[in-house]
């Protein structure tokens, strides 16, 4: 669905009248909530760097890819006259290893050899984009949800859900968020499956025995 599809499903379900910067206020916050099981994985190449000391480091907010990055998940490294090479995660506090490691503010390698310069690959799953509205044109960008299109109806849920808990319609809004917490539960298990599929079984058992937990 076209996002203005979605907010006008949502304002035909609900109670009360809502402004386009309100929904989308609440279409964002949507975004937020799903970003952790989302997984939409985002390739990022060509950031040059320098290396000093075997060791180089990537300040996250100064390349516009990274910067959308909810998760780093693979990292890899080429020197100028090599071949590249996967890094794996090494804890926070070893300076000694090869591999890669992060802080709130940058990416570090380390362990890359004597070449002064290199290149770096990074796989990150993204942070699910903030929508706007322009009322000249009267379009919204991005137009559609970056999720896959059959979990489109979570924002329905959710945006229906969040305008009658201001509505104070209690009931109504039990059942959309309901409805909205059972999709996203959903949702998070496909996206294991598809993104992280040696998780999966693992993944699976756990949520089953926190439902039966939840359930007793």
């Amino acid at each position: 669905m076209l996002v203005s599809e979605i907010i006008s499903l949502a304002d035909d379900q609900c109670e009360g009248s809502y402004t386009v910067d309100q929904w989308l206020a609440l279409f964002n916050w949507c975004q937020d909530d799903l970003t952790p099981v989302a997984k939409i994985l985002t390739p990022v190449s060509g950031i040059s760097v320098t290396v000093t000391s075997t060791k180089t480091s990537i300040t996250i907010a100064n390349n516009a890819d990274l910067a959308t990055a909810h998760e780093i998940v693979n990292v890899y490294y080429t020197p100028a006259s090599g071949t590249e090479v996967f890094m794996r995660r090494i804890d926070q506090r070893d300076n000694y290893s090869k591999g890669w490691k992060l802080d709130a503010t940058k990416l570090y390698l380390q362990g890359l050899g004597t070449e002064a310069t290199g290149s770096v690959r990074v796989d990150y799953y993204k942070k699910l984009t903030h929508v706007t509205y322009d009322a000249g044109t009267e379009v919204y960008t991005p137009t559609t949800p970056e999720i896959p299109s059959e979990y489109h109806g979570l924002y329905v849920s959710y945006l229906c859900g969040k305008s009658q808990q201001r509505e104070e319609e209690n009931e109504d809004m039990s059942i959309f968020m309901a409805e909205y917490n059972k999709a996203k539960a959903d949702f998070e298990l496909d996206r294991v499956k598809q993104m992280e599929p040696w998780r999966y079984q693992e993944y699976l058992a756990i949520k089953q025995a926190q439902a039966q937990q939840g359930g007793g």
